[in-house]
Parts: C-alpha cells; sequence; structure tokens
C-alpha cells in the first residue's frame, strides 16, 4: 500500500513538470531569486503565461515566493531540483539515429546550465 501512496505522489510531482515552461522556470529559478518581470526577460514569455505556470509549481509546493515591499521573489524549495532536472537530460539524448538537431539542443542546454552552476558555487 505505501508503494501505491508514494507512485501516486511521484505522478503527481512529475506532472508539475510535465510542460516545457516549467521546466525552464525550474531552472531558472535553481540558483537565485527572480521576480516575474526577470523571468519574463530571460525566457523570452508573456508575463502573463509565466504567472500562470508560476501558480502551478507554487500550487504544487514546488517554487515558494518571498515578498519585499512591492516585489515578489520567486525560488524554488529545493534548489538540488534544477541538478535533477540536469541530470534527467541523459534520459532524453537521442540515439544514433536521431537528429543532430536535438543533440546539438541537448549539449548547448547542459552548457549552459553548468555554466550557471558554476557561477553559483565558484
Amino acid at each position: 500500500m505505501q508503494r501505491i501512496i508514494v507512485a501516486k505522489e511521484l505522478a503527481k510531482f512529475f506532472g508539475l513538470l510535465a510542460h516545457p515552461l516549467r521546466i525552464r522556470i525550474v531552472e531558472e529559478l535553481g540558483t537565485r531569486e527572480l521576480t516575474v518581470g526577470e523571468l519574463k526577460e530571460k525566457l523570452d514569455t508573456p508575463q502573463a503565461l509565466i504567472s500562470q505556470h508560476l501558480a502551478i509549481l507554487r500550487n504544487g509546493k514546488l517554487v515558494l515566493e518571498r515578498r519585499e515591499g512591492r516585489h515578489v521573489y520567486y525560488h524554488v524549495r529545493k534548489p538540488e531540483l534544477a541538478k535533477i532536472i540536469l541530470d534527467c537530460t541523459a534520459f532524453v539524448e537521442p540515439d544514433i539515429e536521431t537528429s543532430e538537431d536535438i543533440i546539438k539542443a541537448i549539449k548547448s542546454a547542459k552548457a549552459a546550465w553548468q555554466k550557471k552552476d558554476k557561477k553559483k558555487n565558484g
């Protein structure tokens, strides 16, 4: 019975990450707090769309907010989530027959995410 409960909770967790924009938001918030406006600029996405996805992540307790005056800053509750997402790229790396475009995109994303992680730690 416990395994069923855990499996259901994990399914909810993975469901929260089941949208590319939510993954990108978590990745951006993995090393620092950002406002909706800052996320809008970094992700080149309309503010309303970012707010909708932040609400989903907040309701799922993956993202928390901190208010400072009239500004609201968002951060991931557990920063290691961004590293887990980075590690998960190994599961989507294509096999030999797959498009070179996908391979290049994965390498580029990993390099950018690792670069941010090095800046944070170094």
